[in-house]
């Protein structure tokens, strides 16, 4: 019973311990619980509470609906899930309101630092065969490396770390034992977990698995004739593997043909390039507070795991107490995770052949856990106690460190001299003497513990506050962190001033801009999400599961996006609200008070058009054209409605890799008048003005989307300056303006109210947007019903009980073509490749079975024998 007890208060100290550091580290930067400040940054802030809350409304309204209309123009949720949902301890968010849900992230993410630092001393157990109060020391080293304490932000990634010492140990119990089951179960959890990182652990898994024939390889034998003897290892490996992945077919494979519907589906050739990912700068990353907060989207390797675990990686391989065969094992090992990480080709395998848009070197947290390993089995098996052999190791990891600082001095200076984007940001140069000064500590705690062995817990000490100075340090550099009680006020008011601005009775996107909730953020928050956090149908999007057609179509006809993971509303014009079915723009200023502009003929999902509009398609670059071509498909005629306007150049000054214009406008038409910069100057702020003023807007002009210059009448002239971060000549010039006249847009708006597709209980679609009916009217001058939903080969329509092929519109979209009449549509959603999935989920259980059963009958024989 004390022994039980003994082991039971081991665990429970290295689950709370790294938990506690933590609380501290985020006291200090005032963080809740223990201070007034909530993590809403980041992704934590676009992505994960967006989504937390779509998953509270789907656990209380008590189903998993595969499709919904919350994100964007609709799109298939299954991605969504398995990309960031499939953690148990999500659901917990049942349990709180929508307010509260920053506090319980925050919750989330300590707990799942306790289970990674746990992790790790069960894994030291089980290699030990027996629970030692010093592997605390690594687990606290675990929980809180580098990869924590930059990658924490999204959070979805940690159960990786849980589980590659299972995995770890998983694949020794194959290599010694022959005992595959607990490999491919423990696969299967990992790609189930998040499939992203379990594609990264399928990699490591390789990578381990050649260590252990090395490990293992005779010395009288040479490496590949070793191999060769090792056939039926190699076959259940093998076996074993494609089981594991195999048994995740069924939410693997839906998610596959989901993320190659989106703009990751293709790939660049210049990632694989053999070019070098980041340079001896990087050694710096192994002292505390390499970057911080500021640098999280754009650092090299986060090598970071304490002065402790580092000498002691050293001290592995400088020893003559660790025999040659390990170290030359552990140096494959170290190796290939490292120069994986170092070389782009191998870096972009990695990371599912894409390379990474923010967050690099997702794969670092694998080389964190075998660097503490390997620096835990120098401990334990007395390689410290060669104190020459320490202070040798101390001195080179100095060096090393030190050659990181001044080679991160002279890299910074030589990219800002030559005008290239800093690929490192340093926090201060005097974290040198922090590192330098946690050396010591580290090098004199050692000293004491050889020396007295019942004090080994001034080295957990002094890891422990290594680590939290770490994690404080890396939480630095910002004043971005949220105010938790005024979150909730405004959150609050905002979900009420957002319902109470809905029509239900009849389906309608909004175009919300809500500065109420914005100013809750001292980021830059572009309201992406928002649907998913106030419930309503939007155009807005962020995620790294969106539909490409979505983003095509959109993008094509003038809305906003910074990349393929984005959409928005920005840059809406009355021919797009028309089609997207926008008809309430709703305002909310940051002091509460709402503005409601509605336009009563932009209703239904859908609407019955000419059928001119099945040879409609849309060019690159060449959105006033693509408007026009999609109002004159649509109502089939050749009206006109964006008109280009007459440009002349004033003036032009190239100041720091951008070019400044001014130019002279003539308006061809009375009107709106529109700019367009998507080709040359997307994604900056542009501070464009208008007569010597700036232009009054409802979102910031970012140049990757139509921004209104205002109202003028026919041949006015006006002068408008903008940037550009390139040259641009007379040709581009004259395609940047237009003059938009929409009487024919709101002649045809009027009379396209009786041919709308009216949705039945539209609220429902929301929660259950794969199966839902409505009703529309066709003739024969308007045949083809244009539907804006994104399309998709998942959905299947019935007029009646007569099945109508879907096809794809306005390169994105979706129509069908009926006869005349009123029609009764059912549509229904299938998620692509769930059937497929399930069949070789069901193949992959049943090969379980026959290997199990083939592999003992084969034990079996072999002992009679």
């Amino acid at each position: 019973m004390k022994k039980k007890l003994y082991h039971l208060s081991g665990y429970l100290g290295a689950f709370f311990l790294p938990i506690l550091v933590v609380i501290l580290a985020f006291a200090g930067r005032g963080i809740a619980p223990l201070g007034d400040h909530n993590l809403l940054v980041s992704d934590l802030a676009t992505q994960y509470f967006p989504f937390f809350n779509f998953l509270r409304m789907q656990l209380h309204n008590g189903g998993f609906s595969t499709y919904s209309f919350l994100f964007s123009l609709g799109d298939n949720t299954i991605p969504v899930y398995t990309y960031y949902l499939m953690s148990p301890l999500n659901l917990l968010v049942a349990f709180v309101k929508s307010a509260q849900i920053p506090l319980l992230m925050e919750a989330i993410i300590m707990i799942k630092i306790g289970l990674i630092s746990l992790s790790m001393v069960v894994f030291l157990r089980v290699k030990e065969h027996k629970f030692n109060w010093r592997q605390l020391v690594a687990g606290v080293a675990y929980g809180l490396c580098g990869f924590v304490s930059m990658y924490f932000y999204d959070f979805m990634w940690l159960e990786a770390l849980m589980v590659l010492p299972f995995l770890t140990l998983a694949i020794d119990r194959l290599f010694q034992k022959g005992k595959w089951g607990w490999y491919t179960f423990t696969l299967l959890v990992a790609i189930l977990l998040n499939y992203y990182m379990g594609y990264m652990l399928c990699v490591y898994s390789v990578i381990y698995f050649v260590y252990l024939l090395l490990l293992h390889q005779p010395q009288s034998m040479k490496f590949w004739a070793y191999v060769k003897t090792q056939g039926t290892l190699l076959a259940k490996y093998i076996v074993s593997s494609i089981l594991g992945g195999a048994l995740s077919a069924i939410l693997l494979v839906p998610t596959l043909v989901g993320m190659l519907s989106t703009g990751k589906g293709s790939l660049d050739w210049t990632s694989f390039l053999p070019i070098f990912r980041f340079l001896p700068s990087d050694l710096l990353s192994l002292g505390v507070g390499a970057t911080n907060f500021v640098g999280r989207l754009n650092h090299e390797p986060s090598l970071f795991v304490g002065s402790f675990f580092a000498l002691g990686m050293l001290i592995f391989w400088f020893s003559p107490k660790i025999k040659r065969h390990e170290k030359r094992a552990s140096a494959w090992l170290v190796g290939a995770i490292f120069v994986g990480m170092l070389i782009a080709t191998f870096d972009t395998v990695w990371h599912m052949f894409q390379m990474p848009a923010g967050f690099p070197f997702r794969e670092v947290y694998m080389l964190s856990f075998v660097m503490i390993w390997l620096g835990y089995q120098a401990w334990r098996r007395g390689a410290f106690s060669q104190f020459q052999v320490v202070k040798k190791a101390a001195g080179l990891l100095a060096l090393l460190i030190t050659i990181g600082y001044g080679s991160a001095f002279l890299e910074i200076r030589i990219a800002r001299a030559l005008h290239w984007a800093t690929p490192f940001y340093v926090t201060s140069y005097w974290n040198w003497l922090w590192t330098m000064l946690f050396i010591l500590l580290t090098v004199a705690a050692v000293g004491i513990s050889q020396r007295q062995p019942r004090w080994w817990p001034l080295l957990l000490l002094v890891v422990s506050l290594e680590m939290g100075t770490n994690l404080w340090l890396a939480l630095g550099g910002t004043h971005e962190y949220g105010n938790q009680n005024q979150f909730v006020q405004k959150y609050n008011r905002s979900a009420q001033l957002v319902k109470t601005a809905q029509d239900r009775h009849r389906f309608t996107r909004l175009d919300v801009n809500n500065q109420l909730y914005v100013h809750n953020f001292n980021i830059n928050y572009n309201q992406y999400n928002d649907s998913l956090l106030f419930d309503f149908y939007g155009v807005n999007s962020y995620t790294s599961s969106l539909n490409v057609h979505t983003h095509d179509a959109l993008t094509k006809l003038g809305l906003y996006s910074r990349n393929e993971r984005r959409v928005s509303v920005r840059g809406l014009t009355p021919v797009t609200a028309q089609l997207l079915s926008v008809g309430r723009q709703v305002d909310i200023s940051s002091t509460g008070k709402r503005q409601i502009k509605t336009t009563p003929t932009n209703a239904g999902l859908g609407y019955a058009v000419s059928d001119q509009l099945e040879h409609l398609h849309l060019a690159n670059n060449d959105v006033y054209g693509n408007l026009n071509r999609l109002f004159q498909a649509e109502s089939n005629s050749k009206t006109t409605v964006f008109h280009p306007n007459v440009v002349q150049l004033v003036q032009a000054q190239k100041k720091r890799g951008q070019y400044r214009y001014r130019v002279r406008v003539t308006a061809a038409k009375p009107g709106m008048q529109y700019l367009d910069l998507q080709r040359v100057s997307p994604n900056q702020k542009l501070q464009i003005l208008v007569n010597g003023q700036p232009i009054q807007s409802r979102y910031p002009q970012n140049g990757a989307e139509l921004i209104e210059l205002g109202y003028r009448n026919a041949q006015e002239q006006f002068t408008v300056q903008f940037m550009s971060n390139r040259k641009l000549n007379q040709h581009d010039l004259q395609t940047t303006f237009a003059s938009y006249q929409g009487q024919a847009v709101d002649r045809f708006s009027q009379a396209t109210v009786p041919y709308q597709l009216h949705v039945d209980h539209p609220d429902r679609l929301a929660i259950h947007g794969n199966h839902f009916t409505g009703t529309v009217k066709t003739t024969q001058t308007r045949p083809v019903v244009l539907i804006s939903i994104p399309y998709d080969q998942g959905w299947t329509i019935t007029d009646g009980n007569k099945p109508v092929k879907m096809k794809k519109a306005v390169n994105g979209l979706s129509q069908v073509r009926l006869n005349p009449g009123t029609h009764r549509l059912t549509f229904r959603y299938q998620t692509p490749g769930l059937k497929a999935g399930f069949l070789i989920s069901l193949v992959g259980l049943i090969g379980t079975g026959l290997a199990g059963w083939f592999w003992r009958k084969k034990r079996t024989v072999r002992r009679n024998v």
